[in-house]
């Protein structure tokens, strides 16, 4: 007989050796024919079994989530202490080069057996698909290294418009191609509109600064602000050199909307008057709502979260860490997609709509790495209704940082330009009552349109089943406002 540790895996292990629902538009991979593959063909009977099993557990998700937001903005107990010098140390530096280290150590053993392939790089993958692609460097007024992207169709003899697309949470500048020929960029490319895939601090392809290393603690001390207020007026002013275009389309998901909030916040119109219309997917401006379990938690243990990444990886949510990204490309790209299509519809929001045979292409990418400071900024906000502010530090930091105890609010209605909201109304985080409260704090002139897409989570803008569903309004109200001139 098993001993009782070791029963407790044979769940995973059914997870693993199993097939997956079908998917629409997804498509059979080259390699996937394993041996995996095989053993999941005995036993697809056991999927019948599953698929019922998630779509309870997914469903019954958000009721315990519900009770754990209603306390989370009372459990900010440590966060004092946590900002006090016991942080700000050479011990804590120290610990993490020792962690960083060691877990280098790992990767390289674990590449060595099980070798992850190199990141996609969307200049790299848009001629493969029949695009030009080009790659540049932008440099933010503090020092930052960002990499911005260029994808359009060569055969164009114009342009009809200049789309910018910023990353969304734990993404980056390639996560709108991850379908390939039916991925955002590919087929707004395709119509003729010059894409630009813009890069956050901290993601793939923002990890380079001036004077700091992405081993220091000051490197990752960021969030949605610095992404407003220094990361998108510096890449915006950059495609405007290069395309001369005052009229850009500002595609996007989640993140992407606090940043345009924060950057319009603090510059007013500065940046707003490059901007001819927005087209966002569950942006995120207030997130009272929340109602995911495991995010629920994480907002209650947030504290915890920010002594562990200060005393472990120099405050990074460190997905990209070589030994961490190598557990996720392995299980989630080679292993097991369907295990994985199963914890996002658990975290995120009960769904169909997760293409997981493109797992092993996308997880190339995914999960990306962010600051602690940054995920907790969103965690802050879980259960306070129509909240928006800066980072809370706690009392006194807030004192050094701000002048004053207590953050200042976000003024959303500081945004004037065009706004598209389009709301996920199968997701658990971003959900749509949040979305739509945040629409209606717009400027009325930034109130263009709302509009809920009933079968999506928050992993679906990545990797959708049905892509014309999600992506089809965005593409039709940006060519319905170029006819009219918007």
């Amino acid at each position: 007989m098993l001993p009782c540790k070791l029963w407790a895996l044979v769940p995973l292990a059914l997870l693993v050796v199993t097939g997956g629902p079908p998917s629409a538009n997804s498509q059979v991979l080259p390699g996937s024919g394993s041996v995996v593959d095989a053993i999941g063909d005995i036993l697809d009977p056991v999927e019948s079994v599953l698929d019922p099993v998630v779509d309870v557990v997914a469903g019954l998700a958000p009721i315990p989530g519900a009770l754990l937001g209603a306390v989370a903005p009372y459990t900010a107990l440590l966060n004092p202490l946590l900002q006090s010098a016991l942080l700000q140390n050479n011990i804590t530096q120290f610990s993490s080069d020792i962690v960083t280290n060691l877990s280098a150590l790992v990767a390289l053993v674990a590449d060595a057996a099980l070798p992850v392939p190199p990141y996609l790089r969307p200049d790299q993958e848009a001629p493969k698909f029949g695009f030009v692609g080009e790659a540049y460097n932008v440099t933010t007024s503090d020092g930052y290294i960002l990499g911005v992207f260029r994808v359009r169709n060569g055969t164009c003899a114009s342009y009809r418009s200049v789309v910018v697309i910023p990353p969304g949470i734990l993404s980056n500048a390639a996560s709108f191609i991850y379908i390939k020929e039916n991925s955002l960029v590919y087929r707004l490319a395709r119509e003729c509109n010059d894409v630009w895939l813009f890069t956050f601090r901290g993601y793939t392809f923002g990890r380079g600064h001036t004077s700091l290393s992405d081993t220091s603690s000051e490197f990752w001390d960021f969030y949605a602000y610095h992404w407003g207020v220094y990361d998108l007026p510096a890449q915006i002013e950059f495609v405007y050199r290069k395309t001369n275009s005052t009229r850009m389309r500002y595609f996007g998901v989640d993140q992407s909307g606090t940043a345009l909030l924060f950057m319009n916040h603090v510059h007013g119109q500065r940046y707003q008057r490059f901007l001819a219309g927005t087209y966002l997917l569950a942006p995120i401006g207030y997130l009272g709502r929340l109602n995911s379990a495991v995010f629920d938690t994480m907002s209650v243990l947030r504290d915890g979260l920010t002594a562990a990444g200060a005393l472990t990886l120099h405050n990074e949510l460190a997905f990209m860490n070589p030994a961490i990204h190598s557990v996720l490309y392995n299980l989630c790209g080679r292993i097991s997609p369907k295990t994985c299509y199963y914890v996002f519809q658990i975290l995120g929001g009960n769904t169909r709509e997760i293409n997981y045979p493109y797992f092993p292409y996308s997880f190339s990418n995914l999960l990306d790495s962010t600051s602690i400071t940054g995920f907790n900024y969103f965690l802050q906000q879980v259960g306070r209704i129509k909240y928006m502010k800066y980072y809370d530090y706690g009392p006194a930091e807030n004192l050094r940082r701000y002048n004053r105890t207590t953050p200042e609010d976000v003024n959303i209605a500081a945004t004037t330009v065009p706004c598209n909201f389009y709301a996920l109304g199968s997701d658990s985080v971003t959900v749509p009552q949040d979305v739509l409260d945040t629409w209606n704090a717009l400027a009325p002139p930034a109130r263009a349109s709302y509009q809920v897409l009933e079968k999506y989570n928050g992993v679906s803008p990545f990797v959708p089943v049905d892509s014309e569903g999600l992506y089809g309004p965005m593409i039709r109200k940006l060519n319905a406002d170029l006819a009219r001139g918007a």
